[in-house]
């Protein structure tokens, strides 16, 4: 078996069995990443999709299959509605007993936590049923220099009228939406159901770190 190889489990048992400087030095030639809580995640993004399966579900799901970087996955919580089941096996998805408030002024912070938990990437990140990601969010989440070293990235998004957030890299209520990721090892969740829950979730980040930039990218669309 290659190294490379290894299963999370093989990987914590041989750490045990050495000192923290001789496990290092065995990284070294090897090169191989032994267990530690810092590298337990894999490598990419889960996007976590809440849904109440409105017929534009499907499009937000082809902004996902467009990407230019295929390491993504996406768990779709179906808040009290019947699933459905997609071809490709990144997408997860799960039923829950009705949460959410979504409508026009959707509240589902609490349906999103269910999706989190699911969650075993380096990454978080989020998509509403009837919203869609540029081609490239991806990409930039996982190769852009500057996000790297960041505890969490907020990307702009554009509504169907022209109207970009955040304004002036500004991050108050009302000046930031659901465009953001984060690393899981954060360990956040949603506070409630409510006007605001997006805004209130990244006070949870900035709560633990203020190790994060706003990017001037627009990767998502708001209701197109």
């Amino acid at each position: 078996m290659s190294l490379n190889n290894l299963t999370e489990q093989m990987r914590k048992e041989l750490a045990s069995l050495y000192s923290p400087e001789l496990a290092k030095r065995m990284e070294e030639l090897a090169g191989i990443k032994l267990y530690s809580p810092e590298n337990k995640y894999n490598h990419g993004v889960t996007f976590i999709i809440p849904s109440i399966n409105r017929p534009t579900l499907q499009r937000s799901i082809d902004s996902l299959l467009n990407q230019t970087n295929p390491h993504w996955n996406a768990v779709i919580v179906f808040d009290g509605v019947e699933p459905i089941k997609f071809d490709d096996s990144r997408i997860k998805t799960i039923q829950i007993e009705k949460t959410g408030e979504m409508g026009a002024n959707g509240h589902s912070g609490l349906v999103r936590n269910h999706g989190i938990k699911l969650a075993d990437t380096e990454w978080v990140a989020f998509l509403d049923d009837d919203d869609s990601l540029t081609e490239n969010y991806v990409e930039d989440l996982l190769t852009n220099p500057d996000n790297q070293n960041k505890d969490f990235v907020v990307y702009r998004m554009k509504y169907e009228n022209g109207k970009v957030l955040p304004v002036n890299n500004i991050l108050c209520l009302g000046n930031v939406g659901i465009s953001f990721a984060y690393k899981n090892k954060m360990d956040v969740l949603f506070r409630s159901n409510k006007d605001g829950e997006d805004y209130e979730f990244l006070l949870s980040l900035i709560e633990k770190t203020r190790n994060y930039t706003v990017s001037n990218k627009i990767t998502y669309n708001v209701r197109h």
